[in-house]
């Protein structure tokens, strides 16, 4: 108004018909170039009429006015301040079809236009079925819609707020805002109307159940603390959370931002849709709200409303951004809502809002004020803080939309939601490529354990052999049918055989015990520069050493019972110093008075055997390592390179950070599978029945922590 005081002055003298003829001009003159000027002229009107007839009832003796307003008549002075609020609320001009609430919520329309265009009444029937939740606001029903036939959400206005004209406010906004963002991911608005008997606003809008965001990762986690496969459930809260983010963006591209986002304010149907509740804190950007008042539609203009809200603290604390906590409203923006979306995303990935854990040194709880100062002055927590096992890139993600600074943040929820559903679309197909790198391992075990299998067979046939006694006989001194050297030519043409014709075996022996010694009777190698070719060592080149443990555990056995195990622990010739050689051994008795003469070994190259079979098949694991039992690295290979590398740093756990966690599951199942991060898998091959083992450990991407280049 030009002049709002002198304006107020004459609208006052003229309730008591004091204004002069020039005033009377002036004030009509102000009525009708302000609409401002006009609403309070009718509303003070109203007042005036409620009490001129208080007073006259009173001055004429009425005994129900001697003590004061009349329940009737205050209801009636509240009915007019609440009809030409409403009328304020829809500009003064719109046609209001005012669907009230009674005993059964039935209700005949209100007001009408004053102007010339049609308007058209209606009649709604609602049923109060039973009460869903409260708020400081309003209740929440659960109605049916006696007219349509369908259940309704119903939203009214408690007794205790109606007492607050700031209240009215803030519940008819919430009202038109949520009929103003028409989006599938924000609750649908059906009508808006008023009781007649309370005299309080009510809207029904679409049921939507009572489970919410909230609920469902207190599930989600509840599963994790079982130790059960919960991916699916983190997939679903994720595709969820993008549907709150769309719900948002949409608002910030009508103007609106939320500044309450939390898991509660979202609701979950069974169906996979996704709802986003409670705009009753919601403002407008002041970008579209200088737009409303320019254009004179003042149903979403809230200017006068903010002003009187600086410095109060608007949201959730538990959920609040910083700006929000230390009530400065002039901050408050879309990147506001962005921070509200991280701290959702921080409840889904640790099971608590990002502000639940403040607490003083002692332990005991921080009283409101101290956690908004907190809030408002310290960094939000890491979410990988409080949980291990979270993916990186979802802590990433949830650390940038919740940056104290809010140019640190991602700038619209529309980046947030693009970078969370990357990672979504990365881990499928990170998913999909561990499975099959999951099925390359359980492959290379089954082949690596068919061919310790056939290792053993060809070992026990060895020792089965003619040849084999007849070396016995040749070397007894009271047995000397036949030279010791034509047996061993003979034993030595049967294992250039076995070699010539399995590849993958590299030398055979076969050797006479002497108390804690062994000597070579006779070995047949393969060429170390010419795979191809197969010699038999000279007489003068066979070996003598001290039995090990493990060969002298093969003279233990029984006849036929083999011994496979690793070479750096069963060792001949002293070759301790070679890696990745499976040997298998068989002791050997003399047929004649059945003592043990000596054993029967069989020696093959573990890289030649995993080489051949991962020949062009190492396509979706970037390393593969073969290890001990004492997690000693044997044999490490690269997906660019089919030939194994050279093993620089023998302790696995010095490589991998996760072996510490890793290592126990496989000892217990045989078998780690990766369900979180899809980074590692590991299998179990047993080699002997003394639990003699291999782990065959495959990395689906280099990991961070290799600290060194193999």
């Amino acid at each position: 108004m030009p002049d709002d005081r002198k304006t107020s002055e004459l609208i006052s003298q003229s309730l008591s018909g004091d204004l002069t003829t020039a005033q009377d001009e002036d004030l009509q003159q102000s009525v009708a170039d302000s609409r401002e000027a006009n609403q309070f002229q009718n509303l003070s009107r109203l007042i005036q009429d409620s009490l001129s007839d208080v007073a006259h009832r009173t001055a004429e003796g009425d005994p129900a006015f001697c003590e004061g307003l009349t329940s009737e008549a205050k209801q009636r002075l509240r009915d007019s301040v609440r009809i030409e609020t409403l009328r304020r609320s829809s500009d003064g001009s719109v046609n209001q079809v005012d669907s009230t609430l009674s005993g059964t919520l039935d209700e005949e329309s209100a007001l009408t236009s004053n102007d010339e265009s049609e308007s058209r009444q209606m009649t709604s029937r609602f049923l109060v079925q039973r009460e869903l939740g409260s708020g400081a606001l309003g209740v929440v029903w659960l109605a049916r819609d006696e007219k349509l036939k369908r259940s309704v959400a119903l939203k009214e206005m408690s007794a205790e707020a109606a007492e607050y004209p700031r209240a009215w406010h803030r519940f008819c906004r919430e009202a038109e805002i949520t009929g103003y963002l028409e989006h599938p991911n924000v609750v649908p608005l059906y009508q808006f109307g008023n009781d007649p008997q309370t005299g309080r606003p009510f809207y029904a809008m679409r049921f939507v159940g009572k489970r919410t965001l909230a609920e469902a990762i207190v599930e989600y986690h509840e599963r994790l603390a079982t130790g059960e496969d919960a991916s699916m459930s983190l997939h679903k809260l994720l595709s969820a959370f993008l549907g709150v983010c769309q719900a948002v963006a949409y608002a910030h591209s009508k103007g609106v931002i939320h500044r309450d986002l939390k898991p509660e304010n979202v609701a979950l149907d069974s169906f996979g849709q996704v709802i986003v509740l409670d705009w009753g804190l919601a403002r407008l950007t002041d970008e579209f709200e200088a737009g409303n008042l320019l254009s004179g539609d003042g149903v979403l203009a809230d200017s006068s409303f903010e002003q009187t809200m600086a410095g109060e603290v608007i949201g959730t604390p538990l959920y609040m951004a910083p700006e929000q906590a230390s009530g400065d409203q002039d901050h408050v923006d879309e990147r506001t809502d962005v921070y509200g979306l991280g701290a959702i995303l921080f409840a889904m990935l640790t099971g608590s809002a990002p502000h639940a854990t403040q607490s003083h040194d002692d332990g005991s709880v921080v009283d409101m004020k101290e956690l908004l100062r907190r809030v408002a002055e310290n960094a939000t927590p890491d979410p990988a803080e409080h949980r291990a096992d979270i993916p990186a890139g979802l802590v990433s993600i949830c650390k940038q939309a919740l940056s104290f600074r809010q140019h640190l943040r991602y700038q619209t929820a529309t980046e947030l939601a693009d970078a969370v559903e990357r990672w979504m679309a990365g881990r499928s197909r990170r998913r999909e490529l561990y499975g099959s790198m999951q099925s390359e391992g359980r492959e290379l075990r089954t082949n690596l354990l068919s061919f310790i299998r056939n290792l053993e067979r060809n070992t026990r046939f060895m020792s089965s052999l003619p040849p084999i006694q007849g070396i016995i006989d040749a070397m007894s001194p009271d047995r000397q049918v036949e030279d010791v050297n034509t047996w061993r030519q003979r034993l030595a043409v049967i294992f250039g055989g076995l070699l010539q014709t399995n590849s993958d075996f590299s030398a055979v022996s076969y050797c006479r015990v002497e108390g804690d010694q062994f000597r070579e009777v006779v070995r047949l190698e393969r060429g170390q520069a010419d795979a191809a070719s197969v010699r038999s060592v000279p007489a003068s080149r066979l070996r003598s050493d001290a039995m090990t443990e493990c060969l002298q555990a093969t003279m233990d056995r029984h006849p036929d019972d083999v011994s496979t195990s690793i070479l750096n622990r069963c060792s001949s010739g002293g070759r301790d110093s070679e890696r990745g050689f499976l040997v298998s051994t068989v002791p050997v008795f003399d047929e004649q008075t059945e003592e043990p003469f000596g054993f029967v070994m069989l020696e093959s190259c573990l890289t030649h055997v995993v080489e051949d079979f991962l020949q062009n098949r190492l396509q979706n694991a970037k390393r593969v390592y073969v290890l001990n039992d004492k997690c000693e690295v044997l044999l490490h290979m690269k997906q660019d390179s089919n030939q194994a590398c050279d093993v620089k740093c023998h302790d696995f756990g010095e490589l991998c950070s996760q072996w510490a966690n890793v290592r126990p599951e496989l000892r217990m199942r045989g078998e780690y599978v990766d369900e979180q991060t899809h980074a590692i898998y590991a299998t179990r091959v047993s080699i002997d029945r003394d639990e003699s083992a291999l782990a065959i450990v495959l990395l689906a991407e280099d990991l961070p922590t290799i600290i060194a280049e193999n």
